[in-house]
């Protein structure tokens, strides 16, 4: 399985362009699908580990203070050692918090394994997408990016129904053996299938940390990058933390649905996503032809999102998980934000601009994955019944993104050369 491209091959063309985008997606696969499994399996957590909705919470943050750990050594590491050996090893990372997650009887050890898995999984986004700059066609670049983008949404939708089948047969602990085994296959394909000559990335001029130093005392003053900041917080940071947790409590806790019927939303959720991302391939490259701003349809997206999550949480009705999915198709606005920070600085800082945003969403998600679950459980020991209880912390984050939509509707917008491509 030993690679025989070469830098005479690129840009990549044909099988070789297939396999290395085949082998990055299917790490991304595998990493969206850790991402959102505990969605599923918290009911079996709770019940098998006697944890309260704080402790699951934090176990699941635990996933995301690892990839967000990494975020900047990540981009130091692609730039000295490459990305093929750099997500390699990190994969083997995940593949030890996988076991150590199917082994461990203690909260304690399935949160260090879970732990373990966000830092052995952190770069196989912007691994890819560092690989993707280097290897292939600038004009390929979107496409690329959607594509990793569905495998990730088909990663999230493994873990629904599939998954609740399940566990069943094989349990919790099963299904992360299972996975384990297939990091280890992701690991043989990125290892063996991806070029050997970008292992060691040439240098510019400047040293490494210098330009680090610089990026980030540029990035952090830009005021196009303070406008977009607690969009990607709280809307987006806290997206994911319903998505990869959250979600699926509701639907048990609030709307009363079984664990079975819960894996159903969460697959229709998921597939709302993959249709979004594939809507928005195929849309955005068309609208800004025509002139329209993509920040317009962040915009558009984001308030249909407020909209629709208002009338869930203050909804009593059994169907209202039917704005949930509504929610998860304009959530697809977030990605498109995320993509114009990069546009608005310089390519020598693009990289760690990017880093340092995803830093921030992931930070974000982190903080409502444990603060919801802390918020649910402080207001039940005050006397307040489950499911208001839930619709209260709920209310909270929803008026804590309408905060930060105001803000990016209403903070100083950047003068129009800083939002080339926006």
């Amino acid at each position: 399985m030993k690679s025989n491209i070469t830098q005479a091959d690129l840009p990549l063309k044909g099988v070789p362009a297939i396999a290395v985008f085949s082998f990055f997606a299917f790490a991304y696969f595998l990493s969206y699908a850790f991402r959102s499994v505990n969605a599923v399996i918290a009911p079996e957590l709770i019940a098998d580990l006697k944890i309260t909705n704080a402790q699951l919470g934090l176990l699941s943050a635990a996933y995301f203070v690892g990839f967000s750990t990494m975020q900047i050594p990540l981009g130091l590491a692609m730039d000295k050692f490459g990305t093929r050996r750099t997500e390699s090893i990190l994969l083997l990372v995940a593949l030890i918090g996988s076991v150590v997650f199917a082994y461990a009887d203690s909260l304690w050890g399935i949160t260090l394994g879970r732990f373990l898995i966000g830092v052995g999984v952190s770069a196989c986004l912007m691994a890819a997408f560092t690989a993707y700059r280097r290897w292939f066609a600038i004009e390929q670049q979107g496409q690329l990016a959607s594509g990793m983008l569905v495998f990730g949404t088909i990663g999230a939708l493994i873990t629904t129904i599939p998954v609740q089948l399940a566990l069943p047969f094989m349990g919790w602990r099963g299904v992360f053996w299972i996975m384990a085994i297939l990091v280890a296959i992701g690991f043989i394909g990125i290892r063996f299938g991806l070029p050997k000559f970008d292992d060691h990335p040439r240098k510019n001029n400047k040293s490494v940390d210098e330009v680090v130093a610089f990026g980030i005392k540029d990035i952090i003053g830009h005021p196009f990058f303070l406008r977009m900041l607690p969009l990607g917080i709280i809307n987006h940071g806290g997206f994911l933390a319903l998505q990869t947790l959250w979600i699926g409590p509701w639907m048990t806790q609030v709307l009363g649905f079984s664990s079975t019927v819960n894996a159903e939303i969460l697959f229709i959720f998921n597939a709302a996503l993959l249709i979004g991302y594939a809507f928005n391939a195929w849309f955005m490259p068309r609208a800004n032809s025509k002139g329209f701003k993509t920040l317009n349809y962040v915009k558009w997206m984001l308030a249909l999102g407020l909209f629709a999550q208002f009338f869930a949480i203050t909804s009593h009705a059994t169907y209202s998980w039917v704005l949930w999915i509504i929610f998860a198709i304009s959530a697809t606005g977030h990605i498109l934000g995320q993509s114009t920070v990069i546009t608005v600085f310089p390519s020598r800082n693009a990289g760690i601009a990017s880093t340092s945003y995803n830093l921030l969403i992931f930070v974000g998600a982190f903080v409502f994955q444990w603060g919801i679950g802390w918020g649910i459980d402080f207001s039940m020991s005050m006397g307040v019944e489950k499911i208001d209880a839930f619709k209260q912390v709920f209310f909270i984050f929803f008026t804590l993104q309408v905060c930060s939509y105001l803000w990016f509707l209403f903070y100083p917008k950047p003068l129009k050369h800083h939002l080339a491509g926006a």
